[in-house]
């Protein structure tokens, strides 16, 4: 009976330990996997450029930008800068089941992004259906096949499309370069 009870009790703290561990590994991986805030847009208002060489930076990031011209078509509003998709993460990289883009509305309001368009540099494009990502909306690009619903988007591909180093670039529907992503 006695070592019935220390059996007991080393099954206990086993349980305690593995607890306490499995929950600051879950703690840290949060920790490391919030999107950074982004800088103020103070200045001139800006525009992305045309699709040109990329920044090489890690985590997602706004696409370049320059001062916009006098050209009363070119200028965007204040409204139009606030409203921005990122490009938060690529998940499983080079494992086609569990490979996706996750993609973060931030600001107010919501993006139409229907005929948007992501690519990665080498040709590959996946052009998005009629879909409206509304304020602090997610929406995620499985590489695989499957079917689409509000939150998850398929690829369609049969080949993993993501590695590292590669950079994941987002279109609207004018061809304008909204945002990047260089997968560290």
């Amino acid at each position: 009976m006695n070592q019935g009870k220390r059996l007991l009790f080393y099954i206990a703290i086993n349980i305690m330990v593995s607890t306490c561990t499995t929950l600051a590994v879950l703690w840290v991986w949060d920790r490391q996997q919030q999107t950074p805030v982004l800088a103020s847009l103070g200045g001139a208002l800006t525009q992305p450029t045309s699709p040109g060489p990329v920044i090489p930076t890690s985590g997602p990031t706004q696409a370049p930008a320059e001062t916009v011209p006098a050209s009363p078509q070119a200028v965007e509003t204040a409204g139009e800068l606030a409203r921005l998709v990122v490009i938060d993460n690529v998940f499983g990289i080079g494992n086609l089941k569990a490979e996706y883009v996750l993609l973060k509305r931030t600001g107010e309001g919501e993006i139409v992004l229907t005929n948007w368009r992501l690519e990665d540099g080498s040709g590959n494009t996946y052009t998005f259906p009629a879909l409206t990502l509304y304020a602090n909306g997610a929406v995620q690009l499985h590489t695989a096949a499957g079917a689409n619903s509000v939150v998850d988007l398929y690829w369609g591909r049969d080949a993993a499309v993501w590695e590292i180093g590669k950079t994941v670039s987002l279109y609207d529907d004018q061809g304008k370069l909204r945002a990047t992503y260089r997968i560290p």
